[in-house]
């Protein structure tokens, strides 16, 4: 071998061994923060994390993360989201009223391990990086029917789900003999050379899920012929644009939108005004009549922020409601750019181009996703293109969160509360999903 051929055989070793050893697993940070003046104030430390090793206290208002100056969550979420177990950790808090610098090693997030499943990490090439994956599947078990899990809007890693609704959800059908397949959105989790989320665009959730699709559909133990889809929240949105890509058995959504975005926007705001800030029926609708005229040139017109933010009229409410502050793309935990490409989805062509089984459940209780015309809508254009196709279920002690509660003002309380971490979930969601499922694969 010359020295040319084998210049080119090192760098492609090179090249293959950095594809082949990926980078360390991402730390636990372990703390719970909120927004105070002047920075993020912790008020909890869970033990054996960052946070603990860092000796931070309940109180400290965290100014500084690695370098980074602290002042808002989003400062915090994209510094943190990138601390590797082991790397050095330096933060600079308030602590009763003098600047104190700590520093210490990242604690690596420890894997998930189940009495019920085989839990298997893997890695989806997506673009440029890759993106993690937490696949559960019931112990020892093969040919089994698999459900890919597409949750809601925010930027929350896959890593949480066993402590939350999502994770009695999987439970339940993992008990019943269907594997989950799970995967990060860009950015998340042990993820690498990828996007942040908080700045990553709907084609690009959509093209992660759509990858975990393919992943799934590659597994060795899975029945790729009862391959499912599941999507709750903002999720239902984007499962039928997954599902029109592949021929899955079938789709499963929950407490989510038919509507053009913006539409449905002033539903819930009519809605959770009075409910969340006891905001008078006539003010409501004051405030209602003034954002649709926002929304419009937000969705419609596709105006920027800033460009509504520079009419008078508008100033306060596009501070208030669409979260502007200068420098900053955040808008309700995404890009603001996000929310202008939901409103564009066409969902009635895409349910109608699906010929699956779809089961849609809506939540009598569910002040989220709170227009009840919303799964009916979606349940009637599946059944117009492709009769008896699809289930409507409504389960009225249901909300948003998946807890037990009678009613909006019950639902509030309870997700203030955290009752879903605390045994309220409704397994009502969980037997109809799985009743359907095991008819859907007959």
């Amino acid at each position: 071998m010359n020295r040319k051929q084998f210049s080119t055989a090192f760098f492609i070793f090179i090249a293959v061994l950095c594809v082949a050893t990926p980078p360390a697993r991402k730390a636990i940070m372990g703390m719970q923060l909120s927004q105070v003046e002047g920075g993020l104030r912790i008020d909890s430390v869970f033990i054996n994390t960052t946070a603990s090793a860092l000796k931070l206290k309940k109180n400290d208002v965290l100014q500084s993360l690695n370098g980074s100056k602290i002042l808002l969550m989003e400062d915090y979420q994209k510094t943190a989201t990138q601390i590797r177990a082991d790397d050095n950790v330096t933060v600079e808090v308030q602590r009763n009223g003098k600047k104190t610098k700590l520093s210490s090693k990242a604690v690596m997030r420890p894997f998930e391990t189940s009495e019920i499943a085989d839990v298997t990490y893997d890695w989806v090439k997506f673009r440029k990086g890759y993106l993690r994956t937490i696949t559960r599947k019931p112990k020892a078990k093969n040919s089994v029917p698999c459900i890919l899990l597409i949750p809601g809007y925010g930027c929350g890693s896959i890593e949480n789900y066993s402590s939350s609704y999502n994770g009695k959800m999987i439970n339940e059908w993992l008990k019943n003999g269907y594997a989950v397949v799970t995967i990060e959105k860009s950015g998340l989790g042990d993820s690498y050379d990828c996007e942040s989320c908080f700045e990553a665009d709907l084609k690009t959730d959509i093209e992660s899920f759509d990858a975990g699709y393919t992943y799934m559909e590659g597994l060795p133990f899975v029945d790729k012929n009862n391959l499912f889809i599941w999507g709750h929240s903002l999720g239902g949105m984007v499962a039928p644009e997954v599902a029109k890509r592949h021929n899955p058995k079938g789709v499963m959504v929950f407490g989510t939108v038919f509507r053009p975005w913006s539409e449905f926007l002033l539903e819930m705001h009519r809605i959770q005004k009075p409910l969340l800030e006891g905001m008078s029926y006539e003010k409501t609708e004051e405030f209602t009549r003034l954002i649709q005229k926002v929304y419009f040139e937000f969705f419609v017109l596709k105006k920027t922020r800033d460009q509504l933010h520079d009419n008078s009229e508008y100033k306060a409410i596009v501070e208030s409601e669409l979260e502007y502050k200068p420098n900053s793309n955040n808008m309700w935990g995404r890009h603001w750019r996000f929310w202008q490409q939901i409103d564009t989805l066409d969902l009635a062509k895409t349910w109608s181009e699906l010929n699956c089984k779809v089961l849609v459940l809506h939540g009598g209780s569910d002040y989220e996703s709170c227009a009840p015309i919303e799964p009916v809508l979606i349940e009637k254009t599946v059944n117009a293109a492709h009769a008896g196709n699809a289930t409507m279920v409504q389960i009225d002690d249901l909300d948003h969160f998946m807890m037990k509660s009678n009613g909006y003002e019950d639902a509030v309380k309870n997700f203030r509360e955290q009752q879903y971490a605390k045994g309220n979930f409704n397994y009502k969601i969980a037997e109809e999903t799985i009743k359907w499922l095991n008819s859907a694969k007959k």
